[in-house]
């Protein structure tokens, strides 16, 4: 799998809305799960930057995350 830069979004990635919003929901189930268990620190930071940026192409606020 190619990436371009540290970018872990692939730039041509297309989703109609609903599923965008069904696939971000998934992500923060899991980033929660995660912080709530305390495992793997890294994955979860991985995570966390993967919803900030589904968010910000979305158009839409972080929802708090850090």
């Amino acid at each position: 799998m190619s990436r371009q830069g540290d970018n872990p979004v692939p730039p041509g990635l297309w989703l109609e809305l609903e599923d965008a919003f069904r696939v971000l929901e998934a992500l923060e189930d899991s980033l929660l799960a995660l912080e709530e268990a305390g495992l793997v620190p890294g994955l979860r930071d991985e995570l966390a930057t993967v919803v900030r940026l589904v968010h910000g192409r979305l158009g839409l606020d972080e929802g708090g995350l850090k």
